[in-house]
């Protein structure tokens, strides 16, 4: 028992005497830290105070210096460079056969390659060779009358092909009517003898290659003279009519045709008074087609008109002549 009590109080009394030693420990380094502080303040106030002391300064140059440029030589001073050497391309002379070209709605075979027979082209291949660059004259691959080669020449033949597709066009033709009357409600019927008259139209449709179809309008007049003297009677007829052509070719340019149409038309007969009423009318074609340009094309026909009677005018009949130029679209 006492010496458990001996050995706790030696440990006590050894821990208060490092205890007591640590802060004495802690004291003596920040005063040695305090004084080297004020002895490099001082150091660095001394030195501060040298430098300013020092009269014979010199000032820090802070210009930046100037860049230096290559001087680039002028275009004159330079020397002249040396043409390249140029060497002439031979042509050789090429022999052609004419060929067809197909171009739309023609047909065109060349007229300008000569046609050159073999032996005379191997002549010709023997000469050059024997020459060395001795060169052709190129015209006279283009040009017969310059050339000794050639043998012939083909002569150019320009055929208008058919044209397929819409077109349109005028028509005109001279009319020749039979003799018709007039249905007056107080004098009954009164014939009158028709003279020659005119057709004036336009025409739009369609080429199915051996078909056609066409619309058409046109104004029929001739005047009239009632049969014993009398009155004399102005005919007009408005026509609407659609048709259809059945078309067969007679060559490279001709065709030959044949067609019914079938419309309405508006007739109008005048004298003291007006004879007018909507007929049906109809017509049978036959004619012949040329086509002499790449999209027009003139056709003569002959047209035999009628149409049907009504209460105020007996049927119109006609014999037309007609020409039309169509346009193709």
């Amino acid at each position: 028992m006492k010496f458990s009590i001996l050995w706790i109080s030696s440990l006590a009394l050894l821990k208060c005497s490092v205890l007591a030693q640590v802060p004495s420990d802690k004291n003596y380094a920040f005063s040695d830290k305090v004084s080297a502080l004020k002895s490099k303040s001082s150091e660095h106030e001394r030195q501060i105070s040298e430098l300013l002391s020092e009269s014979n300064l010199t000032p820090t140059n802070f210009d930046l210096p100037v860049r230096r440029t290559n001087k680039v030589p002028s275009l004159e001073s330079m020397p002249p460079v040396p043409p390249a050497p140029y060497l002439p391309v031979p042509e050789y002379y090429e022999v052609k056969k004419p060929r067809e070209i197909s171009v739309p709605n023609k047909t065109v075979v060349p007229s300008t390659l000569p046609q050159v027979s073999s032996v005379t082209s191997a002549e010709n291949n023997e000469s050059n060779l024997s020459k060395g660059l001795e060169l052709s004259d190129p015209d006279d691959a283009t040009n017969p009358s310059n050339s000794d080669n050639a043998d012939s020449v083909s002569t150019e033949v320009i055929v208008y092909e058919r044209h397929e597709g819409y077109y349109f066009g005028p028509l005109i033709g001279f009319t020749f009517p039979k003799d018709g009357a007039v249905r007056d409600l107080v004098n009954g019927k009164i014939p009158f003898e028709s003279e020659s008259g005119y057709l004036l139209g336009l025409q739009f449709g369609k080429d199915f290659d051996t078909v056609r179809w066409e619309a058409e309008y046109s104004f029929q007049g001739f005047d009239g003279q009632a049969i014993g003297g009398g009155n004399n009677y102005k005919v007009g007829s408005h026509g609407l009519l659609t048709r259809l052509v059945i078309e067969h070719e007679l060559g490279e340019s001709f065709d030959l045709r044949a067609g019914l149409g079938m419309g309405v038309g508006f007739i109008s007969i005048e004298d003291s008074q007006e004879y007018s009423g909507e007929s049906f009318i109809y017509d049978f074609v036959i004619g012949v087609g040329y086509r002499f340009r790449e999209n027009l094309s003139l056709g003569i026909d002959y047209r035999y008109f009628l149409s049907a009677a009504e209460d105020a005018y007996d049927r119109i009949s006609s014999h037309i002549f007609v020409a039309s130029a169509n346009f193709d679209l």
